[in-house]
């Protein structure tokens, strides 16, 4: 399932007692029954499908399908069928895990810009505390040229 939270582990007396008494049978059926229907949860997720128009898809009752993704359900082999053509998959990708992909490699693209000129503005007001310089580019810098022209004549 492509839930993050862990299941809590609780330790109980009574527990114990229960799951000794399943058998690895039982025990394997019921792992089956919550694979599928975690796996038919991402299937409808990754259709982007709610699970009342999944329902519409395969002509059931949205509880029918809360039942079925709730990890109890018995499906038959023509339910099965039907699930997979709703879902434009087969039976078989139905039981298949979600593959998981690692990607090995990194691009790294880096660009390189040459650093804006520095522009001298001489004003009445920096003429009685100083020069300073101010950082511009482009078609501001050329505007400003001939305005420092004009303020020293």
């Amino acid at each position: 399932m492509t839930n993050s939270k862990q299941a809590k582990k609780h330790s109980s007396a009574v527990l114990s007692q229960l799951l000794q008494e399943i058998t690895p049978l039982e025990r394997e059926q019921i792992n089956n029954k919550m694979s599928l229907a975690a796996r038919l949860d991402d299937l409808i997720k990754a259709k982007g499908w709610s699970k009342s128009e999944f329902a519409e898809k395969v002509n059931k009752n949205p509880s029918e399908i809360s039942k079925w993704l709730s990890g109890t359900q018995n499906f038959t082999v023509d339910t099965l069928v039907e699930i997979a053509a709703a879902l434009e998959t087969s039976v078989a990708e139905l039981f298949a895990p979600k593959q998981i992909q690692v990607v090995n490699r990194v691009h790294i693209v880096t660009t390189r810009s040459e650093a804006p000129q520095s522009i001298k503005i001489d004003t009445p007001v920096s003429k009685s505390i100083g020069s300073w310089s101010v950082l511009f580019s482009g078609s501001l810098c050329e505007s400003l040229i001939p305005l420092t022209s004009q303020m020293k004549a």
